[in-house]
């Protein structure tokens, strides 16, 4: 199994044996729109609903998180678990995740509600750090649409060369690769069929940069 939604649906489909409608009634959720984006990876369980799952399964967590090493759970049973539970709470955190096109212009960001939560190495976590959904395919085939983006909204001073999430007037907040020269910026997407944006230097406001990107997490 490839996929985190893959192995997912295994536990639901062949090992419980239950509908999405079910699944989501055993874990909690009102909304059974939530068990089908898990399982197409449009959002990740946090920590506490990954464990739920892989008890519910009678499975390895490490097996639900990697897809590496056997299946069932060791002999040890909840105990194995709550051990491989405890190491993975030690090396990750679970932080929540927004959509771009609600997320808001710079003082109000993020804006809206949490689309769902993304669990990642906390070395890569830093106060400030923000979680977006991306859509589109302008900045592809480094950000791919449907990626998850880490944005460090203290991360604000321009490194020509560098991701940034800035907002512009009349696109919101974009994901763009921004160029610095002593007369302008050039906001300039990955994806050469996409037009760039050129701003003098005099035009560059407070509310344009609204953070680094510091990192990505997506499906290849």
């Amino acid at each position: 199994m490839s996929t985190l939604g893959e192995r997912i649906k295994l536990i639901r489909d062949e090992l419980l044996k239950i509908n999405q409608s079910s699944f989501a009634d055993r874990l909690g959720f009102s909304r059974v729109a939530t068990i089908s984006d898990y399982e197409k990876n449009k959002r990740n369980p946090d920590i506490s609903t990954l464990c739920k799952i892989a008890d519910m399964g009678s499975v390895s967590l490490d097996w639900l998180l990697t897809g590496k090493g056997p299946i069932e759970e060791s002999s040890a049973g909840s105990d194995a678990r709550e051990a491989e539970w405890s190491l993975y709470c030690e090396e990750y955190i679970t932080i929540e995740t927004y959509d771009i096109k609600d997320s808001g212009a710079p003082g109000e960001f993020p804006k809206g509600r949490p689309v769902g939560a993304i669990s990642i190495p906390k070395k890569d976590f830093k106060n400030g750090t923000v979680a977006i959904k991306v859509e589109g395919e302008s900045m592809s085939p480094n950000i791919v649409d449907g990626a998850t983006i880490g944005i460090n909204t203290k991360e604000c001073g321009l490194i020509s060369g560098k991701l940034y999430a800035v907002w512009l007037n009349y696109e919101g907040v974009t994901i763009k690769r921004v160029f610095v020269y002593p007369d302008r910026i050039i906001l300039k997407p990955d994806n050469p069929t996409f037009p760039e944006t050129t701003i003098p230097s005099q035009n560059i406001g407070e509310n344009l940069i609204i953070g680094r990107v510091v990192w990505v997490y997506q499906r290849y």
